[in-house]
């Protein structure tokens, strides 16, 4: 029942927001978002009896009168979607069926981004066992509040010592002719923690909106990383 429950209030957000793109609806939904029942408890995996994680229950349950206003938006562009095809290794007979007309060169994209730059609003890193492992994404946010001059300072929460998470800027101050802003992520492996799957968010607030982002961290042979966590 997830799915016509958040294509109704996408619909709601885009009849308030009609210039708005699918991609800041989502964003609006997804980092809006929380993560608690009704008493205020948080939720459980009815299926283990334990917390659940974002595996489970994505960025959260959806609010949608705070998503009316979510302070922060991360929107994508067309060429944005069409780079991390290449990172997924598309070959240009499949990237032909989206970008029509338009030839891609995947080498030079790889060679000039990471595939973990899309601008979504949540992470999921895969780190490399048994080594200090170093991974870095970086995210545009756009200010859609009532004001122009908004300034919002960085929380980090992490749910584990077996990864460090630096984060550059720690506050983003906006005006009037800069609506946008990039920050960059770090998130650094610590060898010697055990490496089991752990959790953690970043928060960007004002001090009347929280836009929060959450991020998954596993480990494996081989070191991938996307951005996928979404609104459950």
């Amino acid at each position: 029942m997830a799915c016509p429950h958040v294509s109704g209030l996408a619909a709601l957000l885009r009849s308030a927001h009609p210039k708005w793109s699918p991609t800041a609806i989502k964003s609006a939904l997804m980092t809006t978002a929380y993560n608690v029942d009704n008493s205020r408890k948080y939720i459980f995996d009815i299926g283990t009896g334990k917390f659940s994680n974002p595996f489970q229950h994505g960025s959260g349950h959806v609010d949608v009168n705070k998503a009316l206003n979510p302070g922060l938006i991360y929107d994508i562009a067309p060429s944005e979607y069409e780079a991390f095809l290449c990172w997924m290794d598309y070959n240009a007979t499949q990237i032909s069926a989206f970008v029509k007309g338009k030839k891609m060169d995947c080498e030079a994209i790889k060679a000039s981004s990471s595939h973990g730059d899309l601008n979504y609003p949540s992470f999921s890193v895969i780190f490399e066992s048994g080594k200090t492992d170093k991974v870095k994404h970086k995210r545009g946010v756009t200010n859609v509040g009532s004001s122009a001059d908004a300034v919002y300072k960085l929380k980090v929460r992490s749910r584990t010592p077996s990864v460090k998470i630096r984060v550059s800027p720690t506050k983003l101050v906006f005006s009037k002719n800069t609506k946008s802003l990039p920050y960059e992520i770090t998130f650094e492996s610590n060898p010697m923690a055990p490496a089991t799957e752990a959790f953690g968010s970043i928060e960007w607030f004002d001090g009347e909106h929280v836009v929060t982002s959450p991020i998954a961290f596993s480990w494996s042979a081989t070191t991938t990383s996307t951005s996928l966590i979404s609104s459950a």
